[in-house]
């Protein structure tokens, strides 16, 4: 059974299991690179990742291990860091923090709200009008959930900032049960899925 939570903490046995998982759920035929990180209360340790995003992970109700960074180019290129949770002697699979970059440019940053809406410059307005972008970003950034009989509260956190290339999009989700709770989905699809439409829905001309 490989479903995210594991009775020990040997870091690298378990980051061995969650690629494993990863690497099954994207179809890859090759090994998914990664890095093991140790948190502290001061940064991420992971270049790639906003800072706010682990101050704002850590004013949920969790108690992070390590986490486990991945870097993925297929089908396109994203960042992917899962952070492990201490649960007595064992630990499972918590937040899931995702990051990609996109061609489109945004002038400054838009972050979606505990109200469902993206708040921030022109950008958000285009997000606004798409109920089906609403829907998908409500669904995908959630504030409880995870695995069965793991389920944790986060603070909601999905948001669009600047980047040389165009713009980053940075997401935090949890993953969820399937197979009767024998196995668990990273929700790679919906992630990806909502990469696409974020970033048709800000090409300009879709107003």
């Amino acid at each position: 059974m490989n479903n995210l939570a594991y009775g020990h903490q040997r870091q690298d046995e378990i980051a061995t299991k969650v690629e494993e998982l990863l690497r099954k759920e994207l179809g890859c035929g090759s090994l998914i690179p990664y890095k093991i990180v140790a948190q502290t209360t001061e940064e991420t340790g992971v270049k790639t990742t906003l800072h706010d995003v682990w101050t704002a992970l850590k004013s949920g109700q969790t108690t992070e291990l390590f986490s486990i960074h991945f870097q993925l180019s297929t089908p396109r290129a994203f960042d992917l860091e899962v952070h492990m949770n201490r649960q007595g002697a064992g630990c499972y699979a918590g937040p899931l923090v995702y990051s990609v970059v996109i061609g489109v440019a945004v002038p400054s940053e838009v972050t979606f709200d505990e109200n469902g809406q993206f708040v921030g410059d022109g950008a958000a307005s285009k997000l606004n009008a798409s109920k089906d972008v609403l829907k998908k970003s409500d669904a995908f950034a959630v504030k409880q959930g995870g695995i069965s009989g793991f389920e944790v509260k986060i603070p909601r956190f999905l948001k669009i900032t600047p980047h040389a290339s165009g713009a980053q999009i940075t997401a935090v989700t949890l993953p969820r049960s399937k197979s009767m709770g024998f196995s668990a989905t990273f929700n790679t699809k919906e992630f990806l899925e909502l990469v696409q439409k974020l970033e048709v829905r800000l090409h300009p001309g879709n107003d």
